[in-house]
């Protein structure tokens, strides 16, 4: 049997419980062998402010991930440098790990960019991608993508909460529609009471919290 690999990349500006909860869900739901968390070197899409160098990125990652035997940090984009784009990304992993089914799991925020992603028809028949609910966007503007609107009747399932999965395919892509648990925590949020000397505990693992106090992240 292939090996089921999850990828879940980001800023992760920082990590926190928000990320760590959503991809053991769909680790859960979808049978992964493994969840790779891999941060972004320079996002191609994202224009944050106050964003630590990589290392420190990547080690919150390693103090976040390090109590789940089935999360593993990667630090493949870093390594690269440049431009984070997904595409490379995935076709390292195809590289790396022959005969794996690779499943990228984003936002659905994220995903209604699609067209904007470097060569993103080729990215999408690379892998399956795992499209979570987020708060503030609907299931139902996928529809607004012109190869989505097949999936109308599962969209407005997942939208009314008569689903809480749907398998899509259209033509070379699958994508897997998941609605997942609210979880209202925020990266932004998170860099925000820093700054302000606010408390960050319970948004994130211990370990990172203390990471970032000692490294006057944020401040």
């Amino acid at each position: 049997m292939s090996q089921k690999i999850g990828i879940l990349g980001g800023t992760f500006n920082p990590i926190h419980y928000g990320h760590l909860a959503a991809a053991e869900e769909v680790r859960d739901r979808l049978k992964l062998d493994r969840v790779l968390f891999i941060p972004s070197f320079q996002p191609p899409h994202k224009r944050e402010n106050n964003v630590p160098a990589a290392v420190h990125r990547m080690e919150m990652v390693r103090l976040a991930t390090a109590g789940n035997q089935s999360f593993d940090p990667s630090d493949i984009e870093i390594k690269r440098g440049g431009r984070s784009y997904t595409i490379d990304t995935i076709e390292a992993l195809r590289g790396s790990y022959p005969g794996a089914d690779l499943y990228f799991i984003t936002g659905l925020d994220s995903f209604l960019e699609i067209q904007t992603w470097n060569r993103w028809e080729r990215l999408l028949t690379l892998c399956t991608f795992v499209v979570l609910s987020r708060p503030g966007s609907r299931f139902a503007d996928l529809l607004k993508i012109d190869f989505m609107q097949a999936a109308q009747k599962q969209v407005m399932k997942l939208d009314h909460g008569e689903l809480i999965h749907a398998d899509f395919r259209a033509g070379a892509f699958e994508l897997y529609l998941e609605l997942i648990p609210l979880y209202d925590i925020s990266s932004t949020d998170i860099r925000t009471r820093v700054k302000e000397g606010r408390s960050i505990k319970y948004l994130l693992p211990e370990a990172v919290e203390t990471y970032i106090i000692k490294h006057k992240l944020y401040a």
